[in-house]
């Protein structure tokens, strides 16, 4: 008879004849772990199947309505738990709303010239950038130009109002 090896825990066992191409072991834990990996794999594959189960833990939670009141009256290590890493993302979820590249409008109040640079949440050093700012290719130089002294060659003006 052939042996095989646990795909989850690596011991080698002896499979069931009757389950063809067999890849866990007998033990609790391997059977557990088999059936999460098909979970995953069907909840990734299968739409009817991720809807169904949307579905049921929408009907579940809707019968159980202070579950979680409960939970975390029960576990006051998870609440303080879930507060921090609460804090973390919504930290993270700012700083994503800082780095938008859309969110830059055609007025700016940025000059052009050198600007140290310092992190706002990581320790590091800060560092010298140059700051060039590119013109909206709608702007009207033609008419630009007899309001304000402009460097023909960047199309910056240094004139301030």
């Amino acid at each position: 008879m052939n042996e095989n090896r646990c795909c989850h825990c690596q011991r080698i066992f002896l499979p069931n004849p009757r389950i063809k191409n067999q890849r866990y072991c007998h033990r609790a834990e391997c059977r557990r772990a088999r059936r999460s990996h098909w979970q995953r794999q069907k909840m990734t594959t299968d739409p009817d199947y991720q809807n169904n189960q949307k579905e049921a833990w929408k009907t579940w939670s809707q019968q159980h309505l202070d579950y979680w009141k409960a939970y975390r009256s029960q576990h006051p290590q998870y609440v303080q738990d879930n507060r921090l890493k609460q804090g973390l993302r919504d930290r993270k979820r700012r700083l994503g709303l800082l780095a938008k590249m859309d969110s830059f409008s055609s007025f700016s109040f940025v000059q052009p010239g050198t600007y140290f640079l310092v992190p706002y949440l990581a320790k590091m050093d800060s560092f010298a950038q140059k700051i060039f700012l590119i013109p909206d290719s709608s702007t009207d130089w033609a008419n630009l130009a007899k309001k304000d002294s402009i460097d023909r060659t960047t199309g910056f003006s240094y004139h301030s109002p």
